[in-house]
């Protein structure tokens, strides 16, 4: 075979060498930004991960901290280790309904400290799916929002007592 008739391909295997480690360098970067942006709710973010049935996977610092728990407590527990009494079983059925349904869900929910105090969160609850589409655990990112509620229910026990007054 003439080395003059390789040249060609010999160009055009260097070209797509050249593009793919291109691609590779972007995937790299887009890696990267992820990895950051995860990195950051975690760090910030009251965020756990379970599997399918709920049996806690991954909780952030924050969720340690804002529930009085280890994460050696946490860790393969059901969630609901830190429900609430107060809360409605027509809460949870919505929630379930939605992310078994692959569907995003977003509430308030009310948690149960392990020293008995309480917390609310404003909550956003996802399915994570895998390359079939199939759901293998949960994610959930959560806000403290104790101290709007508590302010809340202040207002809402002073306009309720002056109603009652009567002149």
């Amino acid at each position: 075979m003439n080395p003059e008739n390789k040249q060609p391909q010999i160009l055009q295997l260097q070209e797509k060498i050249e593009k793919l480690s291109q691609e590779n360098k972007s995937l790299k970067e887009q890696l990267f930004r992820l990895d950051y942006v995860y990195s950051f709710f975690n760090k910030y973010a009251i965020t756990s991960e379970t599997n399918i049935d709920g049996n806690i996977t991954y909780v952030s610092k924050p969720f340690i901290d804002i529930s009085g728990y280890t994460e050696e407590e946490l860790l393969g527990q059901n969630h609901r280790i830190v429900r609430h009494p107060d809360m409605e079983d027509r809460v949870f059925e919505n929630m379930w309904k939605n992310i078994i349904s692959k569907k995003v869900w977003r509430g308030e929910i009310k948690n149960l400290k392990k020293n008995g105090g309480y917390y609310w969160v404003d909550s956003i609850i996802f399915p994570i799916l895998n390359k079939d589409d199939e759901i293998e655990g949960f994610k959930s990112i959560r806000f403290d929002i104790t101290d709007a509620k508590k302010t809340s229910d202040i207002v809402h026990e002073i306009l309720d007592k002056e109603d009652n007054i009567y002149f």
